[in-house]
């Protein structure tokens, strides 16, 4: 990767699994694709057809291999995958997410020197059934040499990983999810539209694909709490997904179905955000999600389980309120007492602005991903992988 004049310019091909941007996954790699070329890099793209990631990659110019990765495994699919590395000819491949990189170590006949996979949350051990749990942790570890280097999002992943032999701490970077941060906005009222209602009520947003992940159920016992001392408040909740029959079901259950809005996911969260009073995050695990960067960004304060990457960005406290996962009544009373209080949630959300614009920032990330790049390019790395 020289910077000689005429020097051909380095190749990076990134691969996702997905082919929508909502995903933390796929939305890292469209911020990728974006920066990269300006930093003197040539890009492809290998994803699955459908979706806007191709074509958002089409309007930038950038080669797209499509391949069916968001499909079971096939040895037909490890072709494709061999025959897109070998057209693109990269110095990098660079894969997000462990259905992407499996698919990038079996098919790459370099994989020890170049791929790089970027872990963007580790639930192998959580995840599914007990067979399931032991079949992917079996596969992770017999593809573990065939990664240049690893890449997390949060150093909680780092130290999972290598704790369950999935990842090796001498060819392990973390590098933390980065966003742009937007200009100051003032509530836009559009949001509250939508919803119905005006803005005088107290609204509480969450972001997140209706998931064992996520686990909403608990946010959504959580509310029972929480309209009890604040029966005008709102929850809306963006997403959408398998478990939305079920989370309806609770909402009649609890008979808090017309103090909570189930909302369809769009990719545009900007109006949500500057509308809400408070951001909720109930998820069981995670890596470092973007959704969580967002808010804290527009200056939401927030209430959120404290697993894996989170307390990497949230201090509780300082920039909000982090609870113990699976617990109804911790979660509804931070959010409680964040309704009560909107002196002290605007002192949390400008804290968490703060901390979004001086260690989340996306040209930081990016500008370490590159070092990641040239160090696999350097001399000594390569005398190392031959």
């Amino acid at each position: 990767m020289s910077g000689r004049r005429g020097a051909r310019r380095p190749r990076v091909l990134l691969i996702a699994a997905g082919n929508v941007t909502t995903g933390g996954g796929e939305r890292h790699v469209a911020d990728l694709m974006r920066r990269l070329p300006q930093a003197g890099f040539d890009v492809a793209l290998v994803c699955p057809d459908g979706g806007d990631l191709a074509g958002l990659a089409r309007g930038l110019g950038v080669a797209v291999f499509n391949v069916p990765l968001d499909i079971g495994f096939s040895p037909d699919t490890v072709r494709a995958m061999r025959a897109a590395i070998i057209s693109a000819a990269p110095d990098v491949v660079h894969a997000h997410g462990s259905r992407a990189a499996a698919f990038a170590r079996l098919g790459d006949p370099h994989a020890a020197r170049r791929v790089v996979y970027t872990v963007h949350g580790i639930h192998v051990d959580q995840a599914g059934s007990t067979v399931r749990r032991i079949g992917f942790t079996a596969i992770e570890r017999l593809l573990r040499p065939r990664t240049a280097r690893f890449v997390t999002v949060c150093e909680a992943d780092a130290a999972k990983g290598v704790r369950l032999g999935l990842l090796t701490s001498a060819r392990t970077t973390t590098i933390h999810n980065g966003i742009e941060l937007p200009p100051p906005t003032a509530p836009t009222g559009r949001f509250r539209v939508e919803l119905g209602v005006g803005a005088h009520v107290p609204l509480v947003l969450s972001v997140g694909r209706f998931h064992e992940q996520k686990d909403q159920e608990t946010l959504l016992h959580a509310w029972r709490i929480v309209a009890r001392s604040h029966p005008d408040a709102l929850l809306a909740i963006i997403g959408s997904g398998d478990l939305a029959s079920r989370l309806r079901e609770v909402l009649v259950a609890d008979g808090t179905a017309h103090s909570v809005r189930l909302v369809n996911p769009r990719a545009a969260l900007a109006e949500a955000y500057v509308d809400a009073n408070v951001f909720a995050l109930s998820s069981r695990w995670e890596g470092l999600p973007y959704v969580l960067l967002e808010a804290m960004a527009y200056g939401l304060p927030v209430a959120s389980t404290d697993v894996d990457g989170i307390p990497e960005a949230v201090v509780d406290g300082v920039s909000g309120l982090l609870v113990p996962p699976q617990d109804p009544v911790a979660l509804g009373r931070a959010l409680g007492q964040l309704l009560s209080d909107p002196a002290w949630r605007r002192r949390l959300g400008e804290a968490g602005r703060e901390r979004v614009t001086g260690e989340f920032s996306l040209q930081q990330m990016v500008a370490r991903i590159i070092e990641v790049y040239r160090d696999l390019a350097s001399p000594r790395r390569k005398a190392a992988a031959t």
